[in-house]
């Protein structure tokens, strides 16, 4: 965090002096009480948490802007508290504030899937030139998470952030929080349904990505395949569009795509060059990331080559689509750390490309973020569809919800004596152990709050050796 003087900081937000004296250097700002430490300015959102007085007497200096002063009276005056008639309103303030302090490139990136690799490639990138600010691994909801924003400080040269949907008015959110001038919106598929409800309402959710973008001075760059997102009205952005994918008229164009050892080969297309791209990680839509992590760069005044170069060294990101040795010689896949259907759709088809004759053993889990309604039904359907598409030869299904894939599998003629449902990794260990060879592969694509409990933990131990 960049530090501030408490007068300055007064000066914006408002407020009058009720306990205390002086002008101290806040170099941390909390909104949670039991957070504080020394230099900190708490803005006192969580009325109803605790005062652990023995915080507020061991660290020093510390401000409370706050709607009830007298919740701090006991404290003495070591403790300077500002009174505001609304602390919310007060809160927002010192955001809008601190981020107008920061002329810096803020990439914000959004997508069903794709987010965390694409910010990761967008940081990696950027990191040869500058101190990059980012949200850490998929770690992107929760309201009022402003550690992101007051990571930025004077040393900042870029930002890239995720902007998560659970529900209409997230996107919103972040944009009012962050103020992106650079926008990706990656794909959008369905999923979220939990708190959007429907597939239509998730979409609409995902276009608030256009939320008070500067038709004039911001940047939007957009998948040019997605069918989802054409039907999103950019007709007003038409200037600042930068679309990405593998059709004509892309301004950043993937050719010649190909598998090879350790991720994919491609050519990028970009007005009237070609540029050789390798990018770790497999499948096309790892393609997709890449080229759209081009284009954010290059918006923030990075050389395409460069950037070229740059993602050829990218560290994969942990459970995603990792490739490990396993028991008996055979091949994990782990894909874990979240699930949805596009993901799900992609990882097995990552599987059939990769597998050739190998004997191809999926584990396919349920998706928490797609509810338990019609829509759902539907979405699992066709991840059964997908099986039989991507010819997998043995399918377990894990947990209740997602058992409509391999209903869909038997529907449309899987073998039954070769589809298993199952809630246990100990059971699960004992139909796969005698499958697991040198000419097997196995994909592990089962959610991560799956992943943690004990019996699928041991699972993942013993199936992969390295």
């Amino acid at each position: 965090m960049k530090w501030l003087y408490l007068n300055e900081i007064v000066a914006q937000i408002g407020g009058s002096l009720v306990q205390g004296t002086g002008n101290p250097l806040i170099k941390n700002v909390v909104t949670k009480r039991y957070k504080v430490d020394n230099h900190t300015l708490l803005i006192d959102l969580y009325t109803k948490r605790k005062i652990r007085s023995k915080l507020f007497q061991k660290y020093k200096p510390i401000v409370v802007v706050t709607e009830k002063p007298q919740d701090f009276n006991h404290l003495g005056d070591d403790v300077i508290v500002i009174k505001v008639e609304d602390v919310d309103e007060a809160y927002w303030k010192f955001i809008d504030y601190y981020r107008s302090l920061f002329d810096i490139p803020i990439i914000g990136v959004t997508g069903t899937c794709g987010k965390t690799t694409t910010k990761e490639m967008i940081k990696h990138i950027l990191e040869k030139r500058y101190k990059v600010q980012a949200t850490y691994k998929s770690f992107n909801g929760g309201h009022r998470n402003h550690r992101y924003l007051l990571g930025i400080d004077e040393t900042t040269g870029a930002a890239v952030i995720e902007m998560g949907v659970d529900s209409p008015g997230d996107i919103t959110f972040y944009i009012k929080y962050f103020r992106p001038q650079i926008r990706i919106l990656l794909n959008i598929d369905v999923y979220h349904l939990v708190g959007c409800k429907t597939p239509e309402r998730y979409l609409e959710a995902k276009a608030e990505i256009l939320h008070d973008l500067d038709p004039v001075n911001g940047t939007l760059i957009i998948n040019a395949d997605d069918e989802n997102i054409k039907k999103i009205d950019v007709s007003k952005f038409r200037n600042i569009i930068l679309y990405f994918g593998f059709s004509d008229g892309c301004d950043f164009q993937a050719t010649d795509v190909a598998y090879d050892r350790g991720g994919m080969r491609f050519t990028l297309r970009h007005q009237n060059q070609t540029y050789p791209v390798f990018v770790p990680g497999y499948g096309k839509h790892n393609v997709y990331n890449a080229l759209a992590a081009i284009a954010a760069v290059w918006s923030a005044g990075v050389d395409i080559k460069e950037a070229c170069e740059r993602l050829a060294s990218f560290n994969q990101v942990i459970e995603h689509l990792e490739f490990h040795s396993g028991l008996g010689g055979c091949t994990v896949i782990d894909d874990t750390w979240n699930v949805t259907p596009l993901s799900m759709a992609n990882a097995l088809q990552v599987m059939k490309e990769i597998a050739g004759s190998k004997t191809k053993i999926a584990l396919l889990g349920y998706m928490p973020q797609l509810g338990d309604g019609e829509y759902a039904r539907q979405e699992y359907a066709k991840m059964g569809e997908k099986v039989i598409e991507t010819q997998v030869d043995f399918l377990i299904v894990v947990g209740d919800e997602a058992k409509e894939i391999g209903r869909k599998a038997l529907e449309l003629g899987m073998d039954p004596s070769k589809v298993y449902f199952s809630n246990s990794g100990t059971e699960i260990y004992e139909i796969l152990h005698p499958l697991l060879n040198e000419e097997a592969i196995v994909l592990l694509k089962i959610p991560h709050r799956v992943m943690v409990q004990d019996s699928f933990k041991e699972l993942k131990a013993k199936i992969i050796v390295s």
